[in-house]
């Protein structure tokens, strides 16, 4: 009996991993339903940085469209240069649910999304490439200015029940 339900639960559940790049976003004001700060260090003398969960609505539909975008953003200002990243971890989301900081560069989301019924996905990201390549950035910038985008990539695995 243990084993078939055991075996029903695995059934019922998924499990996926990618890489995500990081995108420039333009997304309207207006649009943004929840900011979920993870991190807000403030290093004197070296930068102040920020990793955030930006939750965006698309608005009401009459049909079983999602409602959300989710993203992980790293804001990373210096007097000498301000660093940004967006990673567009799904636009699939009926409901945001949670966010948190597991570890360092280790994020936990969830959202209800729906695939044939409506699950829980947990996204577990692995960002700590991001930080690795904001701080090459930095380095070798050197002592001109660095503004800009940064050009790196998130590990994102997704667990559905």
């Amino acid at each position: 009996m243990r084993l078939l339900i055991a075996t029903l639960l695995l059934a019922s559940s998924w499990a996926q991993a990618r890489t995500l790049p990081s995108v420039e976003e333009k997304i309207n004001p207006s649009s943004i339903d929840q900011v979920i700060r993870l991190v807000d260090k403030d290093s004197p003398g070296s930068s102040n940085l920020k990793v955030s969960v930006v939750v965006t609505d698309y608005g009401m539909s009459t049909d079983v469209s999602p409602r959300h975008a989710i993203y992980l953003t790293l804001a990373s200002l210096a007097e000498m240069g301000n660093i940004f990243a967006e990673f567009r971890i799904t636009e699939q989301a009926y409901k945001f649910i949670s966010a948190q900081r597991i570890a360092a560069g280790i994020y936990e989301i969830k959202a209800q999304v729906y695939d044939e019924t409506f699950k829980e996905v947990t996204y577990t990201i692995d960002a700590t490439k991001m930080f690795s390549d904001e701080r090459k950035l930095r380095s070798n910038c050197g002592s001109a200015f660095c503004d800009g985008f940064l050009t790196t990539t998130v590990d994102v695995k997704e667990a559905a029940k």
